[in-house]
């Protein structure tokens, strides 16, 4: 049936229960592949993200301690996590199985090995549990839940796998049904205990926390007499990506209302000396030439991130399509009856595209990295709105400070004003990204990006249209055309 290592740790049974009563794919070693990749990967989560709490409680200096105001809520939990750690050693111990349906004596040796790492995952919850009743610390713990309701995840498709068998339990009084029935109820009892569990905690005495210094540390404190300024020149990559460098701005805005001394100063790129030191050096190079442009000086001075956020424009762009795309690959695989395996290639690859996985659906396909994108994307157009604001008005300034009394006539001062506001406000529109209405120059500005994103877009819908529908699909197109002056 399969290689000699996958038969002895499987042992699956020839035309057997397994083999004939469920439609899976694959077949007899059906209980085995289940087992294997839900049950024993989902405790191995749980084992792990235990252990790692239990070792955050008794090494990590940096988390604050503190004692449980009352233990009467973790001596239940503690009773739980003892049953569901004795429940699979019992199992162990009087040789019952939920799997063996065709009357084999003992256990197959994946059944073994789950019920081993049952045992040892609930053991350590089992041990987290009587150290917080001493002492607790809020880092981790929700991963901790997580990691529980992951469990109850692989109980229910076991508990399905199970139940679409269940005429053939008869055989042995129901007993594996009972069974896996009764691991799910207490699993899920003790699930649920722990998610809504919220202790009343009283600080730790004698204990006091340490902060240690690191160098990828994003956190930013200023040095007495000096000055606090914006860390996000110095972020990491995953910091900028995820914008960690805001988290210690939005913990003291979580804290406290912030105020005037909370915000960072402007590092050196963002303060307009430098800005406008380097577009009087472009706008130098320019004016040499025949026919000097004011937006060319521009992009050489700030246009470099400009476009920059252009190419996170491209991804956001993209991410739309992804869905579609793998959906239709998805449909076809199923169409044309190919193998199992591919896919499920497709659907994992649904699955890489969401990456805050809330429910493995359709519509949130390959958002995540779109959101992140277009994230980035405001992050780096919008800088550059307010940098070539910050330019112009620079630039207008010098050059009111060096006008003659005799070009004073000519430019008074209301006019110098309103280009300092007005027309500054209005180029700054043009590295915005919404659909409102103003006058002068942002008309023409406020889309620029879009100019290019908007037929980009366009363009590959009707591709994937025209694969689909053929010619009919140059219909829409030619209405799309048609309804362009109406707009």
């Amino acid at each position: 049936m399969g290689v000699k290592p996958l038969e002895w740790y499987c042992q699956p049974v020839a035309n057997g229960i397994w083999a004939q009563a469920t439609d899976s794919t694959f077949g007899a070693y059906t209980p085995c592949y289940i087992d294997s990749l839900v049950i024993c990967i989902s405790h191995l989560v749980l084992l792990g993200l235990c252990l790692y709490r239990l070792w955050l409680i008794k090494n990590d200096s940096k988390a604050k301690r503190f004692c449980l105001t009352s233990k009467y809520y973790n001596c239940i939990l503690g009773l739980l996590a003892g049953y569901c750690t004795g429940e699979p050693l019992f199992r162990l111990a009087t040789g019952i199985s939920i799997f063996n349906l065709d009357g084999q004596d003992g256990f197959s040796p994946f059944e073994m090995v789950s019920l081993i790492l049952e045992a040892l995952s609930w053991c350590s919850m089992l041990v987290m549990i009587v150290v917080e009743t001493r002492m607790y610390i809020r880092e981790f713990r929700w991963y901790v839940r997580f990691g529980v309701l992951y469990v109850l995840v692989g109980d229910a498709v076991i508990f399905n796998v199970i139940l679409s068998v269940k005429d053939f339990c008869v055989r042995f009084a129901s007993l594996p049904l009972n069974k896996s029935t009764n691991v799910v109820a207490d699993n899920a009892l003790f699930g649920l205990l722990l998610v809504f569990y919220i202790p009343h905690l009283d600080p730790y005495v004698g204990y006091i926390p340490l902060r240690t210094e690191t160098l990828d540390d994003t956190r930013y404190e200023a040095l007495l007499g000096g000055e606090n300024i914006c860390p996000e020149k110095h972020a990491t990559i995953f910091s900028r990506i995820y914008f960690g460098w805001m988290t210690p701005l939005m913990q003291q805005g979580y804290k406290r209302p912030i105020t005037e001394k909370d915000v960072w100063k402007l590092d050196a790129w963002d303060q307009t000396q430098m800005l406008s030191r380097k577009f009087q050096n472009c706008w130098a190079e320019e004016s040499q030439k025949a026919k000097p442009w004011l937006l060319r000086a521009l992009n050489c001075s700030l246009g470099q991130r400009f476009w920059y956020g252009g190419l996170f424009k491209i991804g956001n762009d993209l991410s739309q399509f992804v869905g579609p795309v793998m959906l239709n690959h998805l449909l076809q695989s199923l169409e044309r009856g190919d193998p199992a395996w591919i896919g499920y290639v497709y659907a994992f690859s649904i699955f890489v595209g969401v990456i805050p996985v809330l429910k493995l659906t359709l519509s949130y396909l390959a958002q995540s990295l779109g959101v992140l994108c277009e994230a980035q994307y405001f992050q780096n157009v919008m800088r550059v709105g307010f940098r070539l604001r910050s330019t112009l008005v620079a630039a207008v300034f010098r050059k009111s400070l060096r006008l003659t009394h005799e070009g004073r006539k000519s430019f008074p001062s209301g006019r110098i004003t309103n280009m300092m506001t007005t027309d500054a406000n209005a180029l700054q529109a043009c590295s915005r990204h919404n659909f409102g209405f103003s006058m002068d120059v942002r008309q023409i500005c406020q889309q620029l990006h879009a100019l290019w994103s908007a037929p980009f877009r366009i363009i590959i819908a009707m591709v994937l249209l025209y694969q689909q529908l053929g010619v009919a699909s140059l219909l829409g197109s030619l209405m799309l055309v048609l309804m362009f002056p109406i707009q």
